[in-house]
C-alpha cells in the first residue's frame, strides 16, 4: 500500500519546529561568540597594580587594583567589548586623582584572564571581584560604586541586583544583549543580560551616561534603563556629538564626580 503524504499543516509545523530547534542550538552554542570579542592583551603581566584572584569556576581573573584614600569610594569597573582593562588606564588615573579606589577586572578569555567569555562566566568574575573588595579588603558595600561600560553593563546590573552597593553607573549600556540587534531578540531564544528586566526591581542610585550619536548601542537603550529604574536618585546624561567608542574620561569623570558627591550627601 502506498504511504499517504503528510498533510500540509503537519509539514509546516514540523518545518517550523526544526528551524526553532536550530535557533536554540545556535543560541546555546554560538551566540556568545557574537556577543564577546576579546582582543590581544593590551597590558603586561608585570604592570604595576596588577593582581589576580580565582572565581567560583576556578578561572584566574586578572585585575588592576588601586586602593582608595581614606574616606573615598572604590569603583568596581566592568569594561566594554573588544577591549580589556589595559585600554582604560587613563580613566583609572583620573579616578585615582580624586582619591577613589579602582578595581578593574577582565572577563574570562579577555586580557590575561583564563577561561572563555559567557554570560555566566562574566557573572562569576564580577562576583569574585566583589568578594575580593568586601572580604579580602574589608570595604563596606556602601563605599563601592559599580560602573559598567557597554557589555559591562550586563554583569554590573546583575551584581547590583544581588548586593546593592552605594551606586550603579552605566556607560553606553544596552537593555539586553540581543536587543542591540532587534531581530535577534524576537528570533533567538535565551536572551543574554536582561538589564531592563533586572533594573525594574532595583532602587540602587543610578547614573546613565550615553553618547547621543551612538550607532552601536542606540541612546534609547540608556534612556529606557533610566526610565525603568525605580531609584529615587537617578540621572541620565546624554553626551552631544559622541558615539559609542569615543566617550573619553572628560565625558565620564565630571558627571560621575557629581554623582559620587550626591551619594555622599545622601548617606
Amino acid at each position: 500500500m502506498e504511504k499517504r503524504p503528510r498533510p500540509l499543516w503537519f509539514r509546516l509545523i514540523r518545518g517550523l519546529l526544526i528551524i526553532y530547534a536550530g535557533l536554540c542550538v545556535f543560541s546555546c552554542t554560538l551566540s556568545d561568540k557574537l556577543i564577546f570579542m576579546p582582543q590581544r592583551p593590551a597590558y603586561a603581566l608585570t604592570a604595576p597594580g596588577l593582581i589576580q584572584f580565582e572565581d567560583d569556576a576556578g578561572e584566574t581573573i586578572r585585575a588592576y587594583y588601586f586602593p582608595a584614600a581614606a574616606g573615598k569610594p572604590t569603583i568596581l569597573y566592568s569594561h566594554g567589548n573588544a577591549e580589556d582593562i589595559g585600554n582604560s588606564i587613563d580613566l583609572y588615573h583620573q579616578w585615582r586623582n580624586d582619591g577613589w579606589g579602582v578595581l578593574a577586572y577582565d572577563y574570562p578569555g579577555y586580557g590575561h584572564s583564563s577561561g572563555s567569555p559567557t554570560e555566566s562566566s562574566c557573572e562569576h568574575a564580577i562576583e569574585a571581584a566583589w568578594t575580593f573588595l568586601t572580604l579580602n579588603e574589608s570595604i563596606p558595600k556602601n563605599d563601592i560604586i559599580v560602573v559598567g561600560r557597554s557589555v559591562g553593563s550586563g554583569p554590573s546590573v546583575w551584581l547590583v541586583d544581588k548586593h546593592r552597593p552605594a551606586g550603579l553607573v552605566l556607560i553606553s549600556p544596552f537593555t539586553s544583549a540581543f536587543a542591540v540587534r532587534p531581530p535577534a531578540q524576537y528570533i533567538l531564544p535565551g536572551n543574554r543580560f536582561p538589564n531592563r528586566k533586572r533594573i525594574r526591581s532595583n532602587d540602587t542610585p543610578l547614573l546613565v551616561i550615553h553618547g547621543e550619536n551612538d550607532d552601536i548601542i542606540p541612546t534609547s537603550h540608556g534612556r529606557t534603563l533610566h526610565q525603568a529604574s525605580p531609584a529615587k536618585s537617578k540621572r541620565f546624561v546624554g553626551i552631544p556629538n559622541a558615539g559609542h567608542n569615543d566617550l573619553g574620561w572628560m565625558d565620564i569623570v565630571p558627571p560621575l564626580r557629581e554623582f559620587v558627591g550626591q551619594l555622599r550627601e545622601d548617606q
